[in-house]
């Protein structure tokens, strides 16, 4: 009986490892989205809090009011840019692992299929080692008599 060997193995540990790598750089992706997210949150809570302050009484701190509420607008404007590329870098960290996946589980239909393949070769060579040795021994049988 003859082993069974997927001649793609090495290309299917390739793929695998690419598949991982793949994923891990996904999981890196959305952790930077989820960290951005959670600062422009911040940013955005900053914000709120600057424009909700009481208008100052002196025009020196009217104007320093003024000035901190544009600088907030401009972080929470800023963070929002930060989070459109993180979404957009963890979309296409995302299609990377889907085509990586795609790839690995390709191979693996055609190691089982071949798998399946070879099982079934191999029956139908034993089935014929057993008629064979069936045949033989009626033949033996057939001429002693």
């Amino acid at each position: 009986m003859r082993r069974y060997e997927f001649r793609l193995a090495s290309v299917l540990q390739l793929r695998r490892a690419e598949e991982q790598s793949a994923r891990g750089a996904l999981r890196a992706t959305n952790d930077e989205l989820r960290r951005r997210i959670a600062a422009r949150d911040e940013r955005a809570a900053h914000y709120r809090q600057v424009a909700a302050t009481p208008p100052a009484a002196s025009a020196e701190g009217l104007l320093a009011q003024h000035q901190l509420g544009e600088l907030a607008a401009a972080a929470v404007l800023s963070a929002r840019r930060r989070v459109t590329t993180a979404a957009a870098e963890a979309a296409l960290a995302q299609v990377a692992w889907s085509n990586a996946s795609r790839r690995v589980k390709v191979l693996e239909r055609l190691d089982e299929r071949r798998r399946a393949e070879h099982a079934a070769a191999e029956a139908r060579a034993e089935a014929a080692e057993i008629d064979d040795l069936v045949t033989s021994r009626y033949r033996l049988e057939e001429r002693e008599r």
